[in-house]
């Protein structure tokens, strides 16, 4: 808890990151909406664009997890405050909150600027929160690792690429069940089961080597 507040005063004093990254959703989606103009986007495109948007916002936010540590000079001394675990864990629920809120931002931009209809509400918010906690998970681990690397930006997003895609598939087909009109549960049930199951892998697996990487 000490380090999620730690977080959230940090970003509340410089707001520069969360305001860059809405600033990066608001234009990605308005080229969208340009492009596509009085076009009507079927439920397969927009669920793509959708989750591309989401995908690239959300190497833009959660890459600098550890990286700010490295470059304000506090790596040590966060290492002597708090056992890996608790750094871990509350890096992740910070990064899992504001994944969520950047793709609900999203979400609302895609409703009103490209009238992105959602048929089905409960597979939308469970591919919502499924989708942001699977990226949350997979890029906090994979920040810590690249926190000391020279070229951070590039080693971040090449590391990123493959984990992500699992995700990045199951949460476009869970995103275009949630589009289709009388689309039952069960319709996006394998999707969802993939996502929940790839989200507590990849937490697990996350909670065991994160000590490691920490430590080398």
């Amino acid at each position: 808890m000490a380090i999620l507040r730690k977080e959230f005063l940090l970003e509340y004093r410089a707001r520069y990151g969360l305001n860059a990254i809405l600033l990066f959703v608001l234009v990605s989606v308005s080229l969208v909406a340009f492009s596509v103009s009085a076009e009507l986007l079927t439920s397969e495109l927009a669920a793509a664009l959708f989750w591309n948007t989401a995908f690239f916002a959300a190497l833009s936010a959660l890459q600098r997890a550890f990286v700010s540590e490295v470059e304000r000079g506090t790596m040590l001394f966060l290492r002597l405050s708090a056992p890996p675990t608790a750094i871990f864990l509350g890096k992740l629920v910070y990064n899992f909150l504001l994944s969520l809120l950047v793709n609900g931002a999203i979400a609302a931009l895609y409703l009103g600027l490209l009238s992105l209809t959602i048929r089905n509400a409960t597979i939308f918010l469970a591919t919502l929160a499924l989708g942001s906690a699977s990226i949350a998970i997979v890029l906090t681990l994979i920040s810590a690792i690249v926190a000391n690397a020279t070229s951070r930006g590039s080693l971040f997003a090449t590391l990123s690429f493959i984990p992500l895609l699992i995700p990045i598939f199951a949460t476009t087909r869970a995103m275009r069940a949630a589009t289709e009109e009388d689309a039952p549960f069960f319709r996006a049930s394998t999707e969802l089961e993939i996502l929940a199951a790839y989200a507590l892998v990849t937490f697990f697996v996350a909670l065991m080597l994160y000590e490691f990487a920490w430590e080398e």
